[in-house]
């Protein structure tokens, strides 16, 4: 229906049509308001309605949706401010309301999680850009130029570990660009210009490469990418008459980095048009020539992952180390493609010792592994291929909004049965690779389900394409997963992946996610179960608050009990106390879930806690 000649108004009716998926009408002549209804459809994950004539308010139900993960208003005549609750739809990733006559404040950003990507672009928003824009943890892609925001540009955005794009220009914004904006890994494209901004640039690799056209239009910023001097505070009158002496031997210094200065500022701009002129020039790509190196007989060219890549506007996932796409292949063939964040840096380099570290992870076979496909590289770039994974991931599997607590018994035996298969997946990834591999950033995201809900680590060895000998500033692992010892030692081993592991399990056992405001302000899901402990608090108390898993459902309770004592160990603070992940597939193994076995079986735990691997349960 879109980019035809309709007119008229979207007729209410389709908001009842339960089994609709996808609304795509842009591009016409409709007029009126977006009827109510569409946020409630159960299974509604994509809504273009742009390029029409739509105005009045937008239905409240949007904030509601659980399905809705694309909606595209754009171009239309709303002249209303947008509702309070549009971040809180349940599985949003893009939204996008440019040249819509949006008015007012923007929303607060509660609820925010899951968007990847705004586009708030040539309205009238006024007022500040919300501080808590930081619980949009997921956010890549920022873009609310050309509005009348005030006020200063929130420090919080540095906080975001996949933000790739903030484009703020033609605003009226004051104050100074925050200074840690310059340790943004990520940040690809930053444009500030014509607002009223005043100080120094941040530094940092980003800043020093991109170009004076992203600060154009604010006269008091100054620093070396936009060749204006910060002013020094003036000296006193003894630092006059001491510097003196020195001043003919400084004037030298100076013109020299003059010089040197002008040179690299030379040699930026002729890059800078050499890029130009290849983005105004697609078709002429000798100088960037895409290589895939295939892991398995694929139906699929370079150009073709090139093609469909671009076409998709499918985002699965996003970190700080790449975007992942859902990317549906010639031949209906569905596979994920990882782009890979941050590879410019002496790029030759970098991307010989990815391909070096792709080649190995390329020949891994195991069913509880992410199958790498391929890898997709030119001279600049690299994308890596995987399978699709059907079920999502771990992470919306445990704390997805539209899930209960109380599905814990009825879906235990796929809680175990995915904790098991992680357990298998690091067990092959420690004990059965020569050289031994490394996750290095366990965690619910990387952990994929497959059709039958059967667990597949993913982006096993990926940090290690970001370490070098040079650099430590990169965080190996997530925050509320990261083994204690890190934090002195600078260095991941296989002990830094069983702790990871321990984690899961807490959060497979008990519900929550690894960091929650109840456990305090800096303090892990680790910190919170042991004071319950040391506390003496009674385990069903925080285990099985509510649920009646206990008394309801005994040999389920046998097996939590299970699992947590497992997490126990392989939380604990001193590494040599945690058990290998072989000695954890064992435990595992040796009692699979009996919820379907006769009232009174042996789960297995009196057993476990006595022998059989008893040594490794310490509390």
């Amino acid at each position: 229906m879109f980019s035809n000649l309709f007119s008229g108004e979207l007729p209410p009716s389709l908001a009842n049509c339960s089994s609709l998926t996808r609304l795509r009408v842009q591009n016409n002549k409709l007029i009126g308001s977006i009827p109510s209804g569409f946020g409630l459809l159960p299974d509604l994950t994509f809504m273009d309605v742009s390029g029409n004539n739509f105005s009045g308010a937008l239905p409240e139900d949007f904030g509601n949706a659980l399905s809705l993960e694309f909606l595209n208003i754009s171009e239309n005549q709303f002249n209303v401010e947008l509702p309070g609750n549009i971040w809180s739809a349940h599985n949003l990733k893009i939204f996008s309301a440019s040249y819509s006559s949006i008015g007012g404040k923007i929303p607060d950003f509660k609820g925010c999680g899951s968007v990847y990507k705004i586009e708030l672009e040539g309205n009238n928003l006024t007022g500040e850009i919300p501080s808590d824009v930081q619980l949009c943890e997921k956010l890549i892609s920022l873009n609310v130029r050309r509005n009348s925001l005030t006020g200063t540009i929130p420090w919080e955005i540095s906080s975001l570990l996949a933000i790739t794009v903030i484009d703020l220009s033609h605003n009226l914004l004051t104050g100074r660009i925050p200074s840690n904006f310059g340790n943004i890994r990520t940040l690809e494209s930053f444009n500030v210009s014509y607002n009223r901004l005043t100080g120094p640039l941040p530094s940092g690799q980003v800043f020093s490469s991109l170009h004076s056209s992203s600060f154009a239009g604010n006269d008091g910023l100054c620093g070396t990418g936009i060749h204006k001097t910060c002013q020094v505070e003036p000296a006193t009158g003894t630092e006059i008459v001491q510097s003196s002496k020195k001043s003919v031997r400084t004037t030298f210094w100076i013109l020299t980095a003059a010089i040197g200065v002008s040179m690299l500022v030379l040699i930026a701009v002729c890059r800078c048009l050499q890029a130009n002129y290849r983005f105004r020039f697609p078709g002429d790509r000798k100088h960037e020539t895409w290589e895939l190196v295939a892991y398995r007989r694929l139906n699929f060219t370079a150009e073709d992952v090139l093609e469909y890549v671009g076409m998709s506007n499918k985002i699965l996932g996003a970190g700080s180390s790449g975007t992942v796409y859902k990317v549906e292949m010639p031949g209906d063939e569905i596979i994920a493609v990882k782009k890979l964040h941050n590879l410019r840096k002496d790029t030759t380099r970098r991307i010989r010792g990815v391909l070096s570290e792709v080649e190995v992870l390329g020949q891994i076979r195991h069913k509880n592994i992410v199958r790498l496909l391929g890898c997709c590289s030119n001279k600049e770039s690299a994308m890596l291929l995987y399978e699709y994974m059907p079920n999502g991931n771990l992470e919306d599997f445990l704390h997805c909004k539209s899930k209960s607590v109380s599905d814990m018994a009825g879906n235990w035996r796929t809680r175990y049965k995915i904790a098991l298969g992680i357990a298998q997946g690091i067990s092959y990834l420690h004990h059965d690779c020569d050289p031994v591999i490394i996750h290095r950033d366990l965690k619910p995201n990387n952990i994929l389900l497959d059709s039958d809900y059967e667990a597949k680590v993913a982006d096993f060895g990926v940090a290690k394409l970001y370490q070098d000998n040079e650099s430590m500033s990169i965080i190996a692992g997530s925050y509320g997963y990261i083994a204690p010892e890190y934090a002195y030692s600078l260095q991941v081993d296989v002990k830094s992946d069983i702790y990871s592991y321990g984690v899961m399990l807490l959060e497979i056992v008990t519900g929550r996610r690894s960091m929650e405001a109840e456990f305090g302000e800096g303090s892990s899901i680790v910190d919170w179960v042991r004071n319950k402990l040391k506390a003496k608090e009674d385990i069903k108390d925080f285990l099985d608050k509510d649920n009646n898993i206990s008394t309801s459902y005994p040999l389920v309770w046998e097996e939590m009990m299970l699992l947590f004592k497992i997490a126990l160990v392989c939380t604990c603070r001193n590494p040599a106390d945690r058990p290998s992940m072989r000695d954890v597939v064992s435990m595992l193994s040796d009692v699979t879930p009996k919820t379907k076995s006769q009232p009174g079986g042996d789960s297995g735990c009196d057993a476990l806690a006595d022998g059989g691997g008893g040594s490794w349960i310490k509390t």
